[in-house]
């Protein structure tokens, strides 16, 4: 397959495009084949397929890989379900408590700005190619971009009967019984746009800041990402972004009472 490929780029340098599109057809053809190939034999030894192939793909693919692959399909997941208007991921009688505001100005900037961009790509370059894979590079990096706003808005934070569970997109940054909160208040903290630790305080924040502060009965440790490199934090007070801070301090007040 290297071969192949690395042959297909010497000869469309040639510029033997004919050639490289019928390699290129042989090329998925290959992969056709011995994806079917494989599959008859998992069916012949009663394997499951899907089992199958993800067990595949963790032995050829290196673990770093196949995580950003997870994560950007991950990303993509939540654009869809976000764009179909589908309910957040929550488990089953629990309450979500969204944060939608102050995170659509970045992606709506970087659309304005991305569509400007490819406007000058096609003014300038004189190669329509080049212009064209520059053109599916900037898209595709909008569409990451959105993705991670969606992935928020699929995954918010969420009350349940036995805890408060507060999420960064996907990754769950900490989970409180409610025995754990001491108090929780109104505040409007602005000091930074994104999630950090600082001083023993977690920030989930909005590009609107935090409105919300859950002070705890102890120090809890935090992560505020699912990376292998992030960092474990004791806090003991956590301000997270909400729509309705009124609304949800109500709901949490009255779980903790």
């Amino acid at each position: 397959m290297a071969a192949l490929a690395v042959t297909g780029a010497v000869v469309a340098a040639a510029g033997q495009q004919q050639l490289v599109f019928v390699l290129g057809l042989f090329e998925l053809d290959v992969v056709w084949t011995v994806a079917l190939g494989v599959s008859v034999l998992m069916y012949r030894r009663d394997a499951r397929m899907l089992d199958g192939w993800r067990d595949i793909a963790r032995t050829v693919t290196p673990e770093p890989v196949r995580r950003a692959i997870l994560t950007e399909v991950g990303l993509m997941v939540s654009l869809g379900r976000v764009a179909l208007r589908r309910p957040p991921r929550v488990p089953d009688h629990a309450t979500p408590l969204p944060s939608r505001q102050g995170t659509v100005a970045i992606p709506v900037a970087f659309g304005v700005l991305t569509l400007g961009e490819v406007m000058v790509l096609h003014l300038v370059l004189p190669w329509p190619g080049l212009s064209a894979a520059l053109t599916l590079l900037s898209v595709y990096a909008l569409l990451f971009l959105f993705g991670v706003i969606a992935s928020r808005w699929d995954h918010p934070h969420y009350a349940t009967p036995a805890s408060l569970v507060l999420r960064n997109g996907a990754h769950v940054v900490a989970d409180l019984p409610w025995n754990a909160i001491r108090s929780v208040a109104i505040l409007r903290d602005g000091t930074v746009t994104a999630p950090a630790v600082d001083r023993g305080i977690a920030r989930l924040a909005t590009m609107d800041g935090c409105s919300l502060a859950v002070a705890l009965t102890q120090p809890c440790a935090v992560r505020l990402t699912s990376g292998k490199r992030a960092r474990t934090h004791w806090v003991h007070e956590i301000r997270f972004a909400v729509d309705d801070a009124p609304g949800v301090r109500r709901v949490l007040e009255s779980h903790c009472a």
